[in-house]
């Protein structure tokens, strides 16, 4: 204890107690017990579907996740400070938590793999993949046709 609060605040008459305030102090002290070591859990937790663009929405904010998994359930996570959102107990995001409303919070590694992911979806409707032609001749001689 500093030397101004056992001088000054500890002898000062307090009314509403009816006492001095180092007396009181004293008396208190007996009923009160130490803090647990380890702190309650006060993360909010929800479980939420992954929307088809890779977004999961929690209070009112849109976090990025891996892309694929669309309609999936997942765990979000919601500290003060932090998002996480689990897949089958997996960390598979974390982001730093925003209040903002209606904002959107992406991590540049789920920007990167959505944006090749749609440049392949995009390859495949356009028929760009090339595909290579099997050799079926192997198959002809095992099942005895000869065209």
């Amino acid at each position: 204890m500093d030397t101004w609060t056992c001088e000054v605040a500890y002898r000062r008459h307090h009314r509403r107690v009816g006492a001095r305030v180092g007396d009181a102090w004293t008396v208190e002290k007996r009923f009160l017990a130490p803090l647990p070591d380890i702190l309650p859990d006060t993360d909010r937790h929800l479980e939420t579907r992954v929307a088809k663009d890779a977004f999961v929405r929690a209070a009112g904010v849109d976090y990025s996740v891996p892309p694929g998994l669309t309609r999936r359930r997942v765990q979000v996570r919601l500290s003060p400070t932090a998002v996480r959102v689990f897949l089958e107990g997996r960390l598979i995001a974390c982001h730093e938590r925003s209040y903002v409303p209606a904002d959107v919070v992406t991590d540049p590694d789920h920007v990167r793999l959505l944006r090749l992911a749609r440049e392949a979806r995009a390859s495949l409707a356009r028929g760009d993949v090339p595909a290579e032609v099997p050799d079926l001749t192997h198959y002809d001689a095992l099942l005895g046709a000869s065209l």
